[in-house]
Formats: C-alpha cells, structure tokens, sequence
C-alpha cells in the first residue's frame, strides 16, 4: 500500500515538473515575440524617419530648381527684350541716315491692297451663303416631299403600323373519308324498235296525186316520206319514246287582217276644202 502511494507521489511530482517546464518554455517563446515585436516597430520608425528625410530632401530640391528655371526664364526674357530693342534701334538709325521712308504711305498702300483682297473673299462669301440657301431649300423641298409619301402622310393618312404577327394556327384535324356513293339506277325509259308497217295502195295513189294546198299541216307519214332515211328513224324512234320532235313542221300562225282607214281624215267639220280652191269661188 505505502509502495503504491510513493508511486502516485512520483507521478505527481514528475507530472508537476513537466507542467513547470512547459510553462517556462511558453513564458520564453512570448517573450522572444514581444522582443521581435519590439524590434519591427523600432526598425519601422526609422525606416519611417528615413523615408520622410528622404521625401524632404526631394522636395528641397524641387523648389531649388523651380528656382532656378524662373530666374533663367525671366533672364532669357529680359535679354531678348534687350536684344529687340538694340536691333531695332540699329535699324530706324540705318534707315534714316541711309533712305527716308513716308510710313503713312505704305500704310495707305497696304490698305487698298487689303481692302481688294477682302472685297474679293466677301464676294466669294457671298456666293457660297447663297450657294448654302438654295441647298437648304432644296433639302427643305425634299422632306416636305418624303413627308408627303412616308407613311401617315398626305398620300397615305390612315397608314397604321403592321399588327403583330398572330400566334399559329393548330393543324386542323383530318377530313374523314367520304363514303363511296351507291351506283344510280337505270333509267325507266326504254328504246321500243317498231317495226315498218307496209305501204297501202291509197297512200301511193295519194302520192301519186298532185298535193292539194291547205292551211293546215301536212300529216306526219307524208312528212316522213319527203324526209331522208336517217331523219326518219329519228322521228320513229322519237314518237316511239313519245319525246317531242323538234325537226316537226308546225302550222303558220293565223293572223287577223285589220282593215286600216285612208289617210284623209274628213275633219272635224266635214271635208276639207282643195288646195287648189278658194272659200270664196265656193260661194
């Protein structure tokens, strides 16, 4: 039992130092990094310091050089100014010694010169500003023409935008098949062939007879004797079939004769009296 319980001791204190040293170690590693820490934040504030050394230097030496392109600018131009005014001084002491000049003169010449020059380029001005106008009518000219034809114009006033397409239309459905219709009966009229009936001997005696004229029509068999044989049978087999012949002779119309009174009328208080004549030869 005492052997068991040294041994737990130990445990605990073994454990115990190994506590105790792995703090100290951690203790060590946050102080290196305060350390490095402190290190970076001094080593930024000089670099910081040397940055703005730097950045003031720069500026030092810009406004040296604005410096001095200024007073080289304002010597150039105080130098020219005097070189200007020493050649022109040279030049107006030369001219007078050597040809006096009248400066109004060549002021007025020069001023006739310039005013033919600019009455000509006034003149061209003038020209293409009316050049410009009558372009501008014809453009104005042209629009009322395209406003006239365009739709919803003068010529086309009920001219309305295009409808949108409609959706399409679904397919119609198959047309059933018509049945087949029955076969038409016959016809109930019939062909009936007589047969030719012989001549009688008064009907060839009567043929042989000169016809007598009448207002009536002839009969039929004599009809068909005078006709050909082909016109014949069609009168058979028509009166056969008891269709009407349309070849038959029909009998002259009977009109009533009327009986036209003279063109003298006898007046309206008896008969008129000659042309050649007179009321008073009556007398």
């Amino acid at each position: 039992m005492d052997s068991r319980w040294d041994e737990k001791q130990q445990r605990r204190q073994d454990k115990d130092a190994r506590m105790i040293e792995l703090r100290d170690m951690l203790q060590n590693v946050v102080d290196e990094m305060e350390n490095n820490k402190q290190k970076a934040e001094a080593d930024r504030q000089e670099s910081r310091q040397d940055l703005e050394r730097v950045i003031e230097d720069l500026r030092q030496q810009n406004r040296e050089q604005q410096d001095l392109l200024t007073s080289l600018s304002q010597t150039w131009r105080d130098d020219c100014e005097r070189y200007h005014e020493e050649t022109v001084n040279a030049v107006k002491s030369t001219a007078n010694e050597q040809v006096p000049f009248n400066v109004q003169g060549y002021l007025d010449e020069f001023s006739r010169a310039l005013a033919t020059e600019v009455r000509m380029l006034l003149g061209e001005v003038g020209k293409i500003r009316e050049e410009r106008r009558a372009l501008q009518h014809e453009i104005g000219e042209l629009l009322c023409l395209k406003s006239k034809y365009t739709p919803g114009g003068e010529f086309e006033p009920d001219w309305r935008p295009p409808a949108p397409a409609a959706p399409p239309v679904d397919p119609m459905p198959p047309v059933p098949e018509m049945p087949e219709a029955p076969p038409m009966p016959k016809p109930g009229w019939r062909t009936v062939h007589t047969r030719p009936k012989k001549k009688k001997k008064a009907e060839q005696q009567a043929q042989q007879q000169q016809p007598v004229a009448s207002t009536s029509a002839p009969p039929v068999h004599l009809m068909q004797q005078h006709l050909p044989q082909d016109l014949r049978g069609q009168l058979t087999r028509s009166w056969a079939t008891w269709q009407p012949d349309r070849a038959a002779l029909t009998p002259p119309s009977v009109e009533p004769t009327l009986a036209v009174p003279g063109r003298e009328s006898p007046g309206l208080f008896g008969p008129r009296t000659p042309s050649n004549g007179s009321m008073y030869d009556r007398r």
